[in-house]
């Protein structure tokens, strides 16, 4: 049975908020009494790692952050507001780069739990399982997740509503004309790519359009993945007139592959990204693309876990939406004036 905060309390003859001041050092408390806190929260082993700080004066507070490693992707600036909020609040963080797959996450979760005993972890990887949630349950360790949403009361999220604002873009160029839509998929980030495809996919089909498989294509988060991508796209006739892509990165590639091969953007295909990162304001034509903060994602995550290892769960939503808007720049044209 998992030990609680109550059953501390009543163990230790305190109320709750006495064992959460001991646990946050957030208050003073009388010796006596957080003593006998910490006796009882090393003899349930209730947050092992919060309390050996406690008994052994230890300054250091740590933030795990486990994240798959790409290139010109927004992980750079959801680090940004990671660290910004850390230090803000005198933690440091440790970062865990994966390759995706569950035995790394895994790896990373065991490893920041139990050997460096981080405070909490902010989880930005593929979907989040049943074996995450067993490994974190077991370690009593604080987790926020990025990039999908959480169904996990314990575990709150925080991204950008990827469904509705791919079906915001693709709905954009809809009304401008276009009906034959491609869209370049990222082929990892599993929730990500199924959200941002749904999306794509909801515009066209409340549109009346139906969905050509053909112009459906998966790519590596990559500019070179894009190039790639888009190739295979011309191969066959009739060519699309728009193409909606998964991630900035894979938009500028297809951007530069038609632009070397003689097509013209937005005269020939209109390209749309997704992400908002700098590039995309300083490629020429400029992207149209989805945009957000990826730091306001990073911070956001960041107040969350800091909120939960300090016991302050009511003060959290389940899953919070960063705001996200439509930058319409030179890459995308409208069917209707031409």
């Amino acid at each position: 049975m998992k030990i609680t905060l109550k059953e501390i309390a009543k163990r230790a003859g305190v109320s709750p908020s006495t064992v959460s001041r001991v646990i946050n050092n957030s208050k003073p408390v009388n010796e006596e009494v957080k003593k006998r806190v910490i006796n009882v929260l090393k003899e349930t082993n209730y947050l092992p790692f919060v309390a050996q700080n406690l008994s052994l004066q230890q300054d250091q507070l740590l933030i795990g952050v486990i994240c798959p490693q790409y290139s010109n992707t927004v992980l750079d600036d959801l680090i940004v507001g990671i660290n910004r909020v850390c230090k803000l609040y005198g933690y440091d963080t440790v970062i865990g780069l994966t390759d995706g797959s569950t035995n790394n996450e895994l790896h990373y979760i065991d490893l920041f739990s139990n050997k460096l005993s981080v405070q909490g972890l902010i989880f930005m990887g593929e979907q989040w399982q049943e074996e995450h949630l067993e490994l974190i349950q077991k370690n009593l360790t604080p987790v926020v997740l990025i990039g999908q949403i959480s169904s996990i009361p314990s575990i709150p999220s925080v991204h950008v509503d990827n469904i509705t604002a791919s079906y915001e873009a693709v709905t954009y160029l809809l009304q401008n004309g276009h009906r034959k839509i491609a869209m370049i998929r990222g082929n990892t980030g599993q929730t990500v790519r199924e959200d941002r495809f749904h999306g794509y996919r909801k515009a066209l089909i409340d549109s009346g359009i139906p969905l050509e498989e053909r112009w459906i294509v998966d790519s590596e988060l990559s500019i070179e993945g894009g190039s790639q991508a888009i190739a295979s796209l011309l191969e066959h006739e009739p060519i699309p007139s728009a193409v909606f892509c998964s991630t900035d990165s894979i938009a500028i590639g297809a951007v530069t592959y038609l632009m070397d091969h003689g097509y013209r953007v937005p005269e020939d295909i209109s390209v749309f990204g997704f992400d908002g990162i700098e590039l995309s304001s300083l490629m020429r034509p400029r992207l149209s693309t989805i945009e957000y903060s990826a730091v306001e994602i990073g911070m956001t995550a960041t107040r969350n876990l800091i909120k939960l290892c300090k016991n302050e769960q009511e003060q959290i939503s389940p899953h919070i939406n960063i705001t996200h808007n439509l930058v319409i720049r030179e890459s995308t044209n409208s069917l209707k004036s031409s």
